[in-house]
């Protein structure tokens, strides 16, 4: 995992998330209830923050605050956790990334697809599985795109049988 990530607080204005993904080269940011005990209250991803700003048109993201696009049901799994936990969680839920908390909920680190890749050579068959199926898509979640394509599958279909 990666130790000791780089933090924000509900506070603190998207600029400065976007700042530290930019700064350390990463798409997350654990969101934490203070900087000192860095008990674990969210995440916010470069998505969930382009997303919101586009979708509510902002003219600027300094007028965004974290809290207004961050997640707050975070999955974690706890630093002693087996890394079949987190290869679970991940592969359940398709995220890339899981935030490491300790006993007190306070966040000591992430752990992401790549790092799990830079030991693939040491894991078994199944492990390496179970990271398949986390960075494939969810069959049963279509997407949009999809979705239309099966309903205009279905009225041609209806206008060539004539139900």
């Amino acid at each position: 995992m990666t130790m000791n990530p780089k933090m924000c607080v509900p506070e603190d204005n998207v600029t400065v998330a976007v700042g530290l993904m930019w700064d350390f080269d990463c798409g997350v940011v654990p969101v934490v209830k203070d900087l000192e005990s860095k008990e674990l209250v969210g995440i916010v991803t470069d998505r969930d923050i382009a997303m919101h700003v586009v979708k509510h048109a902002y003219t600027h993201p300094g007028e965004v605050k974290v809290n207004d696009c961050m997640s707050f049901n975070v999955i974690s799994c706890q630093s002693e956790d087996p890394i079949e936990s987190a290869l679970s969680a991940m592969g359940a839920y398709h995220f890339r990334r899981i935030p490491i908390i300790d006993e007190k909920g306070s966040c000591v680190g992430i752990i992401s697809i790549t790092d799990l890749l830079s030991h693939a050579e040491n894991m078994e068959q199944d492990v390496i599985s179970m990271m398949k199926q986390v960075c494939s898509r969810c069959p049963e979640t279509p997407t949009k795109a999809s979705e239309e394509a099966t309903a205009e599958d279905v009225k041609v279909e209806k206008e060539t049988t004539g139900d």
